[in-house]
């Protein structure tokens, strides 16, 4: 039994575990999605690419194929692709507005989402060119789209204390 509170005091499904386990940066076989269009931004552009001719992408998804789990349901027996709104069990899973994809479990090959035939027409790019990600993350955070805003925890007002006033230097506005 994982108790995540003291109202919690049921046994988890394996989805809901999951869920929990994907937002607290343990490797499983979930994808990150989101419902909020600007936490979509922020995570594309929340750190530089690895070198100055990468960019960003955020991956819009038109209709997705969604699974209501219920009990009993078998996240790692599944015959395809699908998409799942986790129950909202975490203050990250709430603030991020999170889905997930969970892909069927095939050994000899992983098929990415813009190589199913049933996605190929409801996936599109938007391509992020990497000298607009200091702009955007300034202007996110004029919006309240903050590590603070979407890891709601100790951990994620640490990331952005230390964003904000140790890693660059900004002049304050005045009012």
């Amino acid at each position: 039994m994982l108790r995540c509170s003291r109202s919690l005091a049921r046994r988890l499904s394996d989805y809901e575990l999951l869920s929990i386990a994907q937002h607290w940066g343990m490797p499983t076989r979930l994808l990150d999605w989101t419902a909020n269009a600007l936490a979509g931004l922020w995570f594309a552009v929340s750190s530089d690419p690895p070198n100055d001719k990468g960019h960003g992408v955020v991956w819009v998804l038109e209709g997705p194929n969604e699974k209501k789990f219920v009990s009993g349901d078998n996240v790692f027996n599944l015959d395809k692709t699908y998409f799942f709104e986790p129950p909202h069990l975490e203050p990250r899973i709430t603030a991020q507005s999170a889905w997930f994809s969970v892909y069927r479990h095939n050994r000899s090959e992983f098929l990415s989402l813009e190589h199913q035939m049933r996605y190929q027409n409801k996936l599109k790019p938007l391509i992020i060119p990497h000298g607009s990600f200091v702009s955007l993350r300034q202007e996110l955070r004029l919006l309240g789209v903050t590590q603070a805003s979407l890891f709601p925890d100790l951990s994620g007002l640490g990331a952005d204390i230390q964003v904000e006033f140790m890693d660059s230097w900004r002049s304050l506005p005045t009012i």
